[in-house]
């Protein structure tokens, strides 16, 4: 049935788009395809991808592991989304809420080069880290919260800032509590065995098991925007637990009324509170239905969920190894790599989808 999908991920090893992938197609109750490809590791070994390969999941910790902190403490009456940070950070920009942080409406730029303003001295240190997140929160605005939607990595470290401050433990014991005990999906902030991502030049080696995304590193893995690793499979249950709640299964430590409120909402951008959304032309294909909501991660890995077609996808490569072809820094230039894979991304969702129809799993 899904013949067409694992032809073009085989194919993309091959062409060198990437060079090992694995993806795992579900519903919420059950998985209905897993496949992988290629290798989770080209040099200076070479170590398969199979199903059971770890993959840096890079920003779809937001979706898995942030966003459900924050949709628990609100529905614990923790945390108010529309309650300025100011509240809990003193030093957080003015009119900031936790809605535009989770909405990246916040006005805080995309990113920070937080390596070349702290240096590489003391990284993954308590002080580092406390230090990233300050810079973070306190980065000054380029637009007036709520106003518009600018894709941010720093607004999800002033994120975290503010839920370790409500919770009163750092963001690796919030998810133990509010997303891994629950669902009892096994992801990971950090995992030895994972497949290789870049040969890093500040690092000056192979990446492996350790975070990608150098501001995460520098907090010692842990963060809100990145840090987490998770097979395909894991990363797939883990999105099937909130499409379970949001399909209105009780008892899941996690509310449907919540879920439902943090997926259908949406301000000025594409993004839901925590998810993104299906946008025109985007990486979820022309078929995806518009109601439904993923999250894509530098590092070459996505899901993507149609809730009332109940199908999750969880799609993982590692595309920026052994060297990034594409630019690790917003508006870097293209290349033909990286243009390849961006181009199989919306083939590859719209394939599954012809799959479901064919197999009359797909309501209209």
């Amino acid at each position: 049935m899904f013949d067409g999908v694992d032809g073009l991920l085989t194919e993309a090893v091959a062409m060198g788009v990437f060079p090992g992938t694995s993806i795992c197609v579900r519903s919420g109750s059950s998985v209905l395809h897993q496949f992988s490809a290629g290798r989770a590791e080209v040099r200076p070994t070479v170590r398969p991808a199979t199903d059971e390969t770890i993959w840096d999941v890079a920003s779809l910790t937001k979706a898995l592991a942030t966003t459900p902190i924050a949709m628990a403490m609100v529905d614990a009456g923790l945390l108010d989304l529309d309650a300025p940070v100011r509240e809990v950070l003193t030093d957080a920009g003015e009119d900031i809420t936790a809605r535009h942080l989770l909405t990246h409406t916040s006005g805080l730029p995309a990113w920070m080069a937080m390596a070349e303003t702290i240096g590489l001295k003391g990284a993954g240190t308590s002080a580092v880290r406390d230090e990233v997140l300050r810079l973070a929160r306190t980065a000054p605005v380029q637009a007036p919260p709520g106003t518009r939607y600018q894709y941010s990595d720093l607004g999800f470290l002033a994120l975290c800032a503010q839920l370790e401050t409500i919770g009163g433990m750092r963001l690796d014991g919030l998810y133990e509590r509010y997303v891994r005990a629950p669902s009892g999906v096994d992801m990971r902030f950090g995992w030895p065995s994972a497949a290789a991502t870049e040969e890093c030049p500040v690092r000056g080696s192979l990446i492996r098991g350790e975070v990608h995304d150098l501001n995460a590193w520098l907090m010692g893995g842990v963060s809100s925007h990145a840090g987490l690793f998770s097979s395909a499979a894991n990363m797939a249950a883990a999105a099937a637990w909130q499409l379970q709640a949001w399909q209105g299964t009780e008892g899941l430590g996690i509310s449907p009324t919540i879920v439902r409120q943090f997926w259908g909402e949406q301000a000025v951008g594409s993004h839901h509170l925590g998810w993104d959304g299906v946008s025109p032309n985007g990486s979820a294909g022309s078929q995806w239905p518009i109601d439904g909501v993923g999250h894509l991660a530098f590092t070459g890995c996505s899901v993507w969920i149609a809730p009332r077609q109940d199908l999750v996808v969880a799609w993982a490569t590692n595309r920026v190894h052994p060297e990034i072809e594409g630019g690790a820094v917003p508006n870097a230039p293209i290349s033909p790599r990286y243009a390849a894979f961006r181009a199989l991304r919306p083939r590859v969702h719209t394939a599954v989808v012809e799959a479901m129809k064919l197999s009359s799993r797909w309501p209209q």
